[in-house]
């Protein structure tokens, strides 16, 4: 199967976003020096001990502030994302990862990007009940790159010949 321009830009696009996003949310977290901690009896606490107060098990409720700018994110990048398929449809481009009667149905393709978004929360959701905070925020984070990349492909597309 041979791939065309115009699918080799878009997976060129994806793939930039992806990067982007992985490189947003890379940034170095505060490092922390170890420090030995004495008893008020004079001894040590054990290594282990010591270890685990460093490093607090962080937890935060679902819906705080950062999680509702994130998911704010991705419902704006997905809203973009119908604007912008509108405008290269109505360019004479053609869908490539749904078809045209499906992006040309305004409800059908609005319930879809709708869906996109729920299920972006809803994984973020099961990372979060999962303990796995990091990946909850990242779920977002490449979902706004991606979506940003695609978005800014469609927006530039000139008329098709």
């Amino acid at each position: 199967m041979k791939i065309n321009e115009r699918e080799r830009l878009l997976f060129q696009g994806l793939a930039a976003g992806m990067v982007l996003a992985l490189a947003m949310g890379a940034a170095p977290a505060r490092l922390k020096t170890q420090q030995v901690n004495i008893l008020p009896s004079g001894q040590a606490k054990s290594p282990l001990h010591a270890q685990a107060e460093q490093f607090p098990e962080v937890t935060h409720r679902f819906f705080d502030r950062t999680n509702l700018m994130l998911f704010a994110g991705v419902a704006a990048v997905r809203a973009l994302d119908f604007t912008s398929t509108e405008h290269f449809r109505h360019n004479g481009h053609n869908e490539v990862l749904l078809t045209n009667s499906i992006v040309d149905n305004k409800p059908l393709f609005a319930g879809i990007e709708v869906a996109g978004a729920a299920a972006s929360i809803g994984l973020s959701y099961l990372l979060h009940r999962t303990g796995h905070h990091k990946l909850e925020r990242w779920v977002s984070l490449v979902h706004i790159g991606a979506g940003a990349v695609g978005d800014i492909h469609n927006y530039t597309l000139g008329p098709a010949h």
